[in-house]
């Protein structure tokens, strides 16, 4: 008795793990439609943009394709570098907001 009611048990368990890893993949699994794809090309991004003085500021800029929609300040998202201080980005790199 003791034998079939461990047995039982066990098979309830595997297969609650099994409808669960089932439903999770059915309830997550996402296609594509138009309108996400639309949506895809509005997105946001933060960059440091730095003047002369090697004085940087973060900002977040949001695209829409490939044209800037808003390029807005982050508040304490500074940095302030020595003269001798090279920018590692290439010059395409520092310039480009969008695309």
């Amino acid at each position: 008795m003791k034998k079939t009611s461990i047995a039982i048990i066990i098979l309830l368990i595997v297969l609650a793990i099994i409808i669960f890893f089932y439903i999770n993949n059915t309830i997550t699994g996402k296609t594509i439609e138009e309108d996400e794809y639309d949506s895809l090309k509005n997105y946001s991004y933060t960059k440091a943009i730095c003047d002369k003085t090697k004085f940087c500021q973060d900002y977040e800029i949001k695209c829409q394709d490939k044209e800037v929609i808003s390029v807005v300040a982050l508040t304490g998202a500074v940095a302030q570098f020595s003269p001798d201080w090279e920018d590692p980005r290439s010059e395409d790199e520092r310039d480009r907001l969008c695309g």
